[in-house]
């Protein structure tokens, strides 16, 4: 038998999973007049950061008593790209000015929990923004091309083979790490929320059931239209559904009879899809299938229901992109998100290919101690 046609080993790695019963369902009392609001899928640092601040401007204003963040804050791909070096790149775009300023630390560690904070202070500044309380649930969703889960499964990983390759290398001048120091195995940790009192981060992948009628959460699998995802949700939970991860932006609303003894009587539901609010000129790996909508959604508590409704995002004629609530406009200063691309002609043009870069060379440590140690510097995206 030759090597062409023999069987060959497969390592095929486990995606962790759970389920609302063992994440856990919080329940949320909310009094008539309250407003709530609905995020998902950022992707800092390459989040859309001309919609990012308009968003804010809208929690300024409106002030919501609470926020629910439904997964994808972070892109794993920006911690991964603070050490690990590619081959090639599909695209040549900079990094993100995030990943530049934590590279600028000595060692693996201190670049993470550089970065780490950095993305704390991003979901602080949404707390900040609205006031309110800030409910963080980590997205745990096997289908999911990033999400908190696997963040912390590479950093602890990259942490293991980086202190194993420092043993092996006793007298290696130039170590990529610092094994004295321990990173953090909680996601609250690491972002350096513990400790503030109007933000809570709660288990992958679990849900806030608010006043017994509306869950909120992440949801682990998509539909082909727009609805039919949260819709599914519904008939799985008899609930009304606010939903993240669909990639859509969709609010559907409908009836069931509970009786028609002495007359008819309606139960009324909801099930909602909130969107994105990725950077789509930067984040092109996720699938058309994931990008379909960017938007967000908002709602405020009536005779104890939850009434609210999914806002699209909409790029105007003059190239700015906007969305309207409560009959009130908010639009990016400048057009956002455009695609990449020049104007081509006709006209010769020389062009040059773009040099090879080629690492730096790492600081050398003086002896053979521990206490302090260089970092690898490797070569950056877009140079």
């Amino acid at each position: 038998m030759s090597k062409g046609t023999s069987f060959k080993s497969v390592v095929v790695k486990e995606d962790p999973k759970t389920s609302l019963a063992e994440a856990g369902i919080y329940p949320l009392k909310l009094e008539d007049g309250r407003r709530a609001v609905a995020i998902g899928h950022l992707y800092f640092p390459n989040h859309d950061r001309s919609m990012f601040e308009v968003l804010l401007q809208y929690l300024r204003d409106t002030k919501p008593d609470v926020v629910f963040l439904l997964g994808g804050m972070v892109d794993e791909d920006a911690f991964k790209a603070l050490i690990d070096q590619e081959d090639s790149y599909l695209h040549e775009l900079p990094d993100a000015p995030e990943i530049e300023e934590a590279r600028q630390e000595p060692s693996f560690e201190k670049m993470v929990l550089a970065l780490g904070k950095t993305l704390g202070e991003f979901i602080k500044s949404i707390q900040k923004a609205s006031t309110g309380l800030l409910i963080y649930i980590p997205s745990a969703t096997h289908q999911s091309m990033s999400n908190e889960v696997r963040l912390m499964e590479y950093i602890q990983f990259k942490k293991r083979a980086l202190d194993s390759w420092s043993d092996n290398h006793p007298d290696a001048s130039d170590l990529p790490n610092d094994p004295s120091i321990l990173l953090p195995r909680q996601l609250s940790k690491l972002l350096d929320l513990e400790g503030e009192a109007n933000i809570r981060v709660l288990r992958y992948g679990a849900a806030v059931l608010v006043n017994d009628n509306t869950l909120f959460m992440i949801g682990d699998f998509r539909r082909r239209n727009a609805g039919d995802a949260s819709k599914t949700e519904w008939e799985q939970r008899r609930r009304n559904i606010v939903r993240s991860f669909d990639g859509k932006v969709a609010s559907n609303w409908m009836t069931t009879p509970n009786h028609t003894m002495t007359g008819l009587k309606l139960n009324f539901w909801q099930f909602h899809e909130v969107g994105y609010l990725w950077d789509e000129t930067r984040m092109g790996h996720l699938r058309d299938y994931d990008r379909r909508a960017p938007g967000f959604w908002t709602g405020v508590i009536l005779g104890n229901e939850l009434f609210g409704q999914s806002i699209p995002i909409i790029r105007g004629d003059d190239g700015r992109r906007s969305f309207v609530v409560d009959c009130v406009p908010y639009t990016e200063k400048e057009p956002g998100g455009l695609p990449h691309g020049e104007t081509l002609t006709l006209e010769p043009v020389v062009t040059t290919s773009p040099t090879t870069p080629r690492p730096s060379k790492a600081r050398k440590t003086k002896g053979k101690s521990k206490a302090r140690r260089s970092v690898k510097r490797y070569p950056r995206k877009g140079k």
